[in-house]
């Protein structure tokens, strides 16, 4: 019994660290149309067997008998489910107001190429792909440095319709 205890406590603490990773907002995607489900979500199945487990190995190592270590081990880890079902249902709940995308950084990281040279003084122009849309915009490189035509380059962001560049060279370095 106290191996069942312990590997479900570790799959317990593994599934959380999963979700840490993952996240719980986001609906299972075998469901359709985003549809949130409990059926055996991942929340849950961690809250049971992490709860199952600790509170299992606590009674087995106090000696208690093994079908009363099972009962005890099952009821505290249906309560950790049910109490990990009501703080993701709360969750789910919270629509953010204050985390709108800023506009100008929309589009950083997306790679472009300089198609008229820029320096420290003149703007240049990039173009860059958005789908299958080709976009040509006035360029200024973020630090100031000079940027000739053809290199390729990365949007930082984008700023009263100019976009301020790095060249993708200085932006590998540091990857």
């Amino acid at each position: 019994m106290t191996v069942l205890f312990l590997a479900s406590f570790i799959g317990g603490l593994l599934l959380g660290v999963r979700i840490m990773i993952a996240g719980v907002e986001r609906p299972r995607e075998d469901h359709p149309a985003g549809e949130r489900s409990f059926r055996l979500s991942p929340p849950l199945l961690a809250g049971f067997a992490l709860i199952f487990g600790l509170a299992g190995y606590i009674a087995t190592a106090r000696n208690v008998g093994a079908i009363a270590s099972l009962g005890i081990a099952l009821v505290l880890g249906a309560a950790a489910a049910a109490v990990a079902a009501r703080l993701v249902r709360k969750w789910w709940l919270v629509v953010p107001e204050h985390d709108v995308d800023d506009e100008r950084y929309v589009l950083q990281g997306t790679p472009g190429r300089v198609t008229r040279a820029i320096t420290a003084d003149v703007e240049g122009e990039v173009t860059f792909e958005l789908g299958s849309e080709r976009h040509v915009v006035p360029a200024r490189s973020f630090d100031d440095s000079a940027l000739d035509a053809g290199v390729d380059v990365v949007i930082e962001r984008i700023e009263g319709g100019v976009a301020y560049v790095e060249a993708w060279a200085e932006v590998e370095k540091r990857l």
